[in-house]
């Protein structure tokens, strides 16, 4: 099956600061895709490189199996919705004059569902965009990406500024479109439950590189396990081991790699007493991102 996005060997510098270094992924019709990465890993750097918002040196970006470039990029971009993280749009215009552009500009003329979103966020139609709160901001984006029912969704922390309810009416806007139109879309968070609860798949970036994806099942108590044993047993860390926490009593530790490795180290260390559970999405982050950070 084509890919609605491929991305192949993707890099972007700053000067001589690094951005992104080899970026390559896949995304797949219908899929939901999350994006995970401390502040400066280099999320929103990668999307706005896919969107043309920045220049890079190295690689390539196809969407829906043809090659990005100038000549066709209006042609491309207009079946793709995008949310920025800073909600930045036109300051002088009102908020109604912005949608109906972003519509036009799509080549949609139907604003049915244009209404239904502004009515389900309760968006200040009449206000100029510089007069809105943040939280209105993120939902004058979201309306101006969701409008047009595009084919990809490229959300760059959509959920940030909103109440918790109109967070549940943006999932159930995004599932509906998935499922009701097959919409395809890549999910930048950092909160991670979003990524767990609503995402088929995730990908996480440091320092500019990614440097792991799979499927959720597949981090969660396939790829990474939680390993609790007596405190007196002596561990070390390595490239598999990262310890959690340490108590009077207890040792625990997530562990990187199959079962059966798992089984013979613990028989290699005598324990005799072992609880082994699922980690959750937080416990995952802290121990790929703990050492080291995200920075540029």
């Amino acid at each position: 099956m084509q890919p609605i996005l491929k991305v192949t060997n993707l890099s972007k510098y700053y000067g001589h600061f690094l951005g992104i270094k080899d970026v390559s992924f896949e995304l797949h019709p219908g899929e939901i895709l999350g994006f995970i990465g401390p502040n400066g890993a280099g999320k929103s750097t990668t999307i706005r490189t896919l969107l043309g918002l920045l220049n890079y040196q190295n690689g390539q970006i196809e969407f829906f199996g043809e090659t990005l470039n100038l000549k066709n990029a209006y042609h491309l971009l207009k079946n793709i919705g995008y949310t920025s993280s800073d909600a930045n749009m036109y300051e002088f215009m009102k908020v109604k004059d912005i949608l109906n552009v972003s519509l036009k500009l799509s080549g949609t003329r139907d604003d049915t569902y244009q209404k239904h979103l502004t009515t389900l966020f309760d968006v200040p139609l009449n206000k100029k965009f510089r007069d809105l709160s943040f939280g209105n901001r993120k939902k004058v984006s979201i309306v101006s990406a969701l409008q047009h029912k595009p084919k990809l969704l490229i959300l760059d922390e959509p959920t940030n500024g909103l109440d918790p309810l109109m967070q549940l009416h943006f999932f159930a806007e995004i599932k509906k479109l998935n499922k009701d139109h097959k919409t395809t879309v890549l999910l930048s968070s950092h909160h991670l439950k979003e990524i767990e609860n609503y995402c088929d798949r995730m990908m996480f970036i440091k320092n500019g590189e990614l440097i792991d994806q799979n499927k959720i099942d597949q981090f969660i108590g396939q790829t990474y396990t939680k390993v609790s044993i007596p405190s007196h047993i002596s561990i070390k860390e390595d490239d598999n081991i990262s310890i959690q926490s340490r108590t009077d009593n207890k040792l625990s530790f997530i562990y990187k790699g199959n079962v059966k490795d798992l089984l013979n180290l613990l028989l290699s260390l005598n324990v005799d007493d072992v609880e082994i559970t699922k980690p959750d999405l937080e416990e995952l982050f802290v121990t790929l991102y703990d050492n080291d950070g995200g920075n540029i």
